[in-house]
């Protein structure tokens, strides 16, 4: 196969892309094929989804990238090019080809699969508040975008942050539920924070001293 110099041609990189499925080293897939959709992560390039293929109840990782520049089509070629050199050892995971979103199904689309998804990424941040960190943030990154968005879709999770009250962190546990069917809705969401704030205003009211002296 062809290599691709030094360039500043987007064009050149997605005929490598073009060629490399024509020759059939890497498969193109159609991505109606993909069900339960769901976001689990994201990276300097794009965002990570799980999802099933077809009938099949295994997950599978679906990378996404952002915006089509010459820097993120190098990078994915790049990326491709890495994974077939490295598509047989053992401790890489598998790469099976690439697909294409069709026009108009993008995460910005309001379906149930993204909502529910919405629904997860607010609880994320709701222990992001009460940790002062990002989620996964180590100093000996573990895990990179595609290998721990397959953790966290196989049930990998923060662990609650000590001290934080106990409704509060019953609430982001919920949002991040493992079967998106079992998460609060957006609305049940705000109703819950609205009587946590409800439950500590009249808590920090009772303890306000009054004013005067008593004899």
């Amino acid at each position: 196969m062809s290599e691709i110099q030094n360039t500043e041609n987007t064009n050149e990189w997605i005929n490598w892309i073009e060629e490399a499925i024509v020759k059939e080293y890497f498969k193109c897939y159609e991505y109606k094929h993909f069900s339960n959709i769901q976001e689990v992560g994201s990276g300097a390039f794009g965002k990570v989804y799980r999802a099933n293929w077809k009938n099949s109840e295994q997950y599978i990782a679906l990378k996404s990238f952002f915006n089509l520049n010459n820097v993120t089509v190098k990078e994915i070629v790049h990326e491709l090019k890495l994974q077939r050199e490295m598509q047989f050892h053992d401790n890489v995971i598998k790469f099976y080809g690439i697909t294409k979103f069709e026009s108009g199904i993008i995460h910005r689309d309001l379906h149930s699969d993204n909502i529910l998804s919405d629904v997860y990424s607010v609880g994320v941040l709701l222990w992001e508040l009460s940790s002062g960190r990002p989620p996964f943030s180590t100093e000996d990154d573990e895990y990179d975008d595609l290998d721990l968005a397959i953790e966290i879709s196989q049930g990998l999770r923060e662990d609650p942050i000590p001290g934080t009250p106990e409704n509060y962190t019953k609430l982001y546990t919920d949002c991040w539920n493992g079967e998106p069917d079992n998460r609060p809705t957006i609305k049940q969401v705000v109703e819950r924070l609205r009587a946590m704030i409800t439950k500590t205003n009249m808590t920090t009211e009772n303890y306000r001293p009054k004013s005067g002296i008593g004899v």
